[in-house]
């Protein structure tokens, strides 16, 4: 199981296609199959997530705007945004992948 991330990592922007964000729901879905870290926060604001969840637990968030979705342990977590596959690279020589969901 990672530590907490550290703040400074470079991240990846994931969007959506515009056919699925015309849907208008912004629905973040996090399927966890291994014991990972998961932190959600939108811009500016409180982390709407910030924790270890268990592996077979599911986690669906409605994001506001974009948002910052750090995992550690990423090969554990399948992510999903308006339905579209969200991809979690893992940051050269760590255990964690940290994006930017809009």
């Amino acid at each position: 199981v990672a530590n907490a991330p550290a703040a400074n990592a470079p991240a990846a922007v994931v969007t959506a296609t515009p056919a699925a964000a015309a849907a208008g729901a912004n629905t973040l879905v996090l399927n966890v199959r291994e014991d990972s870290w998961i932190e959600v926060r939108p811009q500016g604001g409180k982390a709407l997530i910030s924790r270890l969840v268990k592996a077979g637990s599911t986690e669906t968030f409605e994001v506001p705007g974009s948002a910052t979705l750090v995992v550690g342990n990423p090969k554990g977590v399948s992510a999903t945004l308006r339905g579209a596959a969200v991809e979690l690279p893992q940051l050269p020589g760590k255990t964690i992948a940290r994006v930017t969901i809009k």
